[in-house]
């Protein structure tokens, strides 16, 4: 008797059981998580060389951000933000790296989240500027995702003698 109604309990759930197996996301966690911070690296690399090809391909072109400065920018004017300006021996951009960085995924969606640092020099003086970022990213094809959102917030945790500034 209580086998029969073992047997009836899992035949009743085991839609319910293959449902939820069958809706699981097919990405590997791990390997979705290396992605996204190799897509970080090659954006960290891009701004520190300035190379908006590359900026372009990983933004989507539904790409929004928030600046700083509460701005709301697409992806042009974002990447028109990390074009170099013209030429002059007064700036010089010293580096941008990012650090703390956070993957969470939810199936085809990623939230990236970390601490961004920019390098420059002006006339000779030197400062670093820090930010807190949040990226979302999507994955419209199996094996690529693109970023479609970015948020920047000064942080008040930056490297001694640096300025809080804005971008």
């Amino acid at each position: 008797m209580k086998a029969s109604l073992i047997i009836v309990i899992m035949l009743a759930l085991s839609p319910i059981i293959y449902g939820q197996a069958k809706n699981k996301p097919a990405i590997t966690a791990s390997k979705d998580e290396q992605a996204l911070m190799e897509l970080e690296r090659m954006y960290a690399d891009a701004v520190a060389r300035q190379d908006t090809k590359v900026i372009d391909s990983l933004f989507d072109d539904s790409f929004v951000a928030i600046s700083s400065r509460a701005e709301v920018r697409d992806k042009t004017a974002e990447i028109n933000d990390i074009k170099p300006p013209t030429p002059t021996p007064d700036f010089v951009l010293e580096g941008f790296n990012l650090e703390d960085i956070k993957v969470r995924l939810f199936g085809s969606t990623a939230v990236v989240t970390g601490r961004s640092i920019l390098k420059t020099n002006y006339k000779g003086r030197s400062s670093a500027i820090t930010f807190r970022y949040t990226r979302v990213y999507v994955k419209p094809k199996p094996t690529d995702f693109q970023s479609i959102a970015n948020k920047n917030l000064n942080s008040p945790f930056h490297s001694p003698g640096s300025q809080i500034g804005h971008r």
